[in-house]
């Protein structure tokens, strides 16, 4: 009896040793595999301590870099955001082409180029003038005759001549006839023009006149180049003996080319003989 409890209670000891050892054996497998080396590569160090490997991309929901438009992609640096505006120059900056970078602030703007010349503009009047009768000369010179042109002093004895004659001594002294005369008869409201042509390194004087009995209110208009829309000087008397430029203020253009004028001779109110001269002198 002795024997077999003995036998017995050994039995017990050694079942009791194998669950202990296969209770440490499994313990064991989790902690091998723990430790054990995985199948990713963990990234090596540089030198300077620094990691080196690929960079990993923008996590999900976070949009894509872009390059601002007119910018090749650079590789290696994050690109503009989609839906950014393209970066502008700072104001009062010249815009650049696509492809080159904004000009940075502290740098003057470039000037503008000169802007290219124009066509010539009209002289500037050369006497008084009223602009508020210039629309009626443009309407009258619509049907206005061609001025009779005569050589000065040809029609000796004449009242007209010698009227025109001494209206110059009086209102241009020391000048002289340039040019031929106008001689025509004019009945009232109408018109007749002669071109007469000033240059600079002279003076002028328009001398205009009708005599006794013929136009009461003879007016002389001088109109500029290149369109004669523009007044360049004009009589603003009410008489038979109309001047531009009259001493001591006579007309002495600026520009040294030749510039031709259109005179407008207009009988304002009264008909008969009128007589209009060009009178200069040397600066």
């Amino acid at each position: 009896m002795n024997e077999n409890r003995v036998d017995a209670q050994a039995s017990r000891r050694m079942i009791r040793g194998w669950s202990v050892g296969a209770l440490g054996a499994v313990a064991i497998v989790p902690m091998a595999v723990a430790c054990g080396g995985g199948n990713n590569a963990q990234p090596t160090t540089a030198a300077n301590g620094m990691a080196t490997g690929t960079v990993g991309t923008m996590p999900p929901g976070y949009p894509q870099q872009g390059a601002p438009p007119g910018y090749p992609a650079q590789p290696g640096y994050p690109q503009q955001p989609a839906g950014y505006p393209p970066q502008q120059a700072p104001q009062g900056y010249p815009q650049q082409p696509a492809g080159y970078p904004p000009p940075q602030p502290g740098y003057p703007a470039q000037p503008a180029p000169a802007p290219a010349p124009g066509p010539t503009a009209a002289p500037t009047a050369l006497a008084p003038t009223d602009p508020n009768t210039l629309q009626g000369i443009l309407n009258g010179l619509q049907g206005a005759l061609g001025g009779q042109m005569v050589t000065p002093g040809t029609l000796a004895g004449d009242l007209t001549d010698a009227g025109l004659k001494a209206q110059a001594l009086r209102v241009a002294p020391g000048m002289q006839p340039e040019g031929d005369e106008l001689k025509q008869n004019l009945t009232e409201g109408q018109h007749a023009v002669m071109m007469v042509t000033l240059q600079a390194g002279k003076c002028y004087t328009v001398v205009g006149f009708s005599p006794l009995g013929g136009v009461k209110n003879l007016d002389l208009n001088m109109l500029a180049p290149p369109l004669y829309m523009t007044l360049a000087g004009q009589d603003l008397t009410h008489n038979n003996t109309p001047t531009i430029g009259a001493s001591p203020s006579p007309m002495c253009p600026v520009l040294m080319f030749p510039l031709q004028y259109k005179l407008d001779v207009f009988a304002q109110s009264g008909s008969g003989q009128v007589a209009v001269q060009l009178y200069s002198k040397n600066k």
